[in-house]
């Protein structure tokens, strides 16, 4: 799914018509159809429409239109200056008078309390109000008659579906422009809005749907911003087979560091994650005084502690990808042995936690190394490597990983609700986990299926993704019977769900 801004949506729009020849009524009514399907008018007999003058407007006056033809009671309100109606949108109008649908204007110029009054009364004995006031395109602040609207609407309202955005939200920044729709449902064409990515939007958006209005890929390609949603057609795509030739070297090798006295925890789970993910074999170098600690727990692994310097070479040197950071401190010790991995490694690694910590005045480290680094902060440790504060970052955070990424040449995932995975150029937010999954030990797992996933040939952008994208999943599964989900409750998903996506590669 491709998320798009305001300026995106104009330049389609304009491709369309001017390298097309679409004329923007036919766009109009592929939207107007495309909007019908998700009404639940299987549901609902009595609907209210509130446009506004533009094309937004437009496409509401073809929603009443189709609502009517199926039997419908409907009831349109028009706000805003009528002389000012886009072409479109006023044979949308003068095919509602045809077909005599009853319609009222709230215009700018007049005192409208008795009209408030109306549309008040109207709604409170609707099921369903359909808002189309506002588009893409709007930037400017929410004042007179147009905010009295959405009060009206908001502190009346049974069900509201807004047509592309809420009315009120910018679509590239997720501003809320003095006043906004609170949607229960979003219907947006073609693209998923930049601005509803935004935590502040979420209460304004409801469950969001896209839909496309037939325009065609190629416009679409060539006005691509490279920002999307996660699906899980694209995890089965990227996932790695296994089949009945495949040996455990076909599954990469792979080394995590971590752990520490007091945080064997974090090292285990790092660990078992990466094993219950596939990969062919893991060791876990940590602190000879929690080896014996994690050797009784790993059976499917090997450990290494930090004496045994040969070995440790040697697993450096032959791994496909490394995890490093769980549970080690954030002490110069483990800046010292994270700068020996990336000097002496030929392979992916994945930093997290403590591993990310000890960066925090050492950036320049990532710049040096020859492959791919991935790092995988949450907010805290994300302020802590840029020198940006949490509630900037809460912000703006798809524009933060994005060019913390591209200054650095890593892939960055920054973790929160719908997790950002970026390498600065390409970027995608994935759909899934949720709050139940917020607990310790969530990271550790989630660094050890990655460095799985890369170690088992998965292109590395492409297996983050996957791993993230599959740990929110299980998260999702097991919620639904769940009030928390732990690290350890993920762990044990993680074969059957790998067998299920595998199983449907080979359908």
């Amino acid at each position: 799914m491709r998320i798009g801004t305001s300026i995106s949506t104009k330049k389609l729009d304009d491709a369309c018509i001017n390298e097309y020849k679409i004329p923007l009524i036919l766009m109009m009514e592929n939207a107007v159809l495309s909007a019908i399907k998700h009404l639940d008018i299987n549901l609902y007999n009595n609907y209210i429409v509130v446009s506004g003058v533009g094309n937004n407007g437009g496409d509401g006056l073809g929603i009443a239109r189709q609502l009517k033809a199926r039997g419908k009671e409907v009831k349109v309100f028009i706000v805003g200056n009528i002389e000012k109606i886009t072409p479109c949108s006023k044979t949308n109008l003068e095919i509602l008078k045809a077909m005599n649908i009853p319609y009222i204007i709230i215009d700018t110029k007049d005192e409208n309390i008795n009209l408030l009054k109306k549309l008040e009364a109207d709604i409170k004995n609707s099921h369903v109000l359909v808002d189309c006031i506002f588009g893409t395109g709007l930037e400017r602040e929410i004042k007179g008659i147009f905010k009295d609207v959405i009060n009206v609407i908001n502190e009346n309202k049974n069900l509201v579906y807004s047509i592309d955005v809420p009315s009120g939200i910018n679509a590239t920044t997720g501003e809320i422009l003095g006043s906004c729709i609170k949607a229960d449902k979003t219907i947006s064409f073609e693209f998923y809005k930049r601005g509803f990515l935004k935590y502040e939007t979420k209460k304004y958006v409801g469950n969001v749907v896209v839909e496309h209005i037939g325009i065609p890929e190629d416009i679409l390609k060539k006005y691509d911003d490279n920002e999307y949603i996660t699906s899980m057609n694209f995890v089965k795509d990227n996932i790695k087979d296994k089949n009945k030739f495949s040996f455990k070297s076909d599954f990469g090798k792979i080394t995590i560091f971590a752990g520490s006295k007091g945080f064997s925890g974090a090292a285990f789970i790092a660990s078992e994650a990466a094993i219950k993910s596939g990969s062919g074999l893991v060791t876990l170098v940590c602190d000879e005084d929690i080896q014996d600690i994690i050797s009784s727990k790993l059976s499917e692994g090997m450990t290494a502690n930090y004496k045994e310097e040969d070995r440790i070479n040697k697993l450096i040197k032959t791994s496909n990808a490394i995890g490093f950071g769980c549970g080690m401190g954030d002490n110069e010790t483990t800046l010292e042995r994270l700068q020996y991995v990336l000097n002496n490694s030929d392979c992916p690694v994945v930093i997290d936690a403590d591993g990310l910590n000890v960066l925090k005045n050492n950036i320049s480290i990532l710049k040096k190394y020859k492959n791919r680094i991935i790092i995988t902060p949450h907010l805290g440790e994300m302020s802590r490597l840029t020198g940006k504060s949490i509630s900037y970052i809460k912000g703006n955070r798809l524009d933060v990983a994005k060019e913390f990424a591209k200054e650095n040449n890593i892939i960055v995932l920054l973790k929160g609700y719908e997790t950002i995975i970026t390498d600065g150029k390409v970027t995608y937010i994935n759909p899934t986990g949720n709050s139940a999954m917020a607990n310790g030990g969530m990271g550790d797992c989630l660094l050890g299926m990655i460095t799985s996933f890369v170690s088992q040939g998965i292109e590395v952008f492409e297996a983050v993704i996957c791993a993230v994208y599959i740990h929110g999943y299980i998260g999702d599964i097991l919620s639904k019977k769940m009030y928390t989900v732990n690290a350890t409750h993920i762990i044990e998903k993680i074969p059957s769900i790998m067998k299920k996506f595998n199983i449907e590669i080979n359908l």
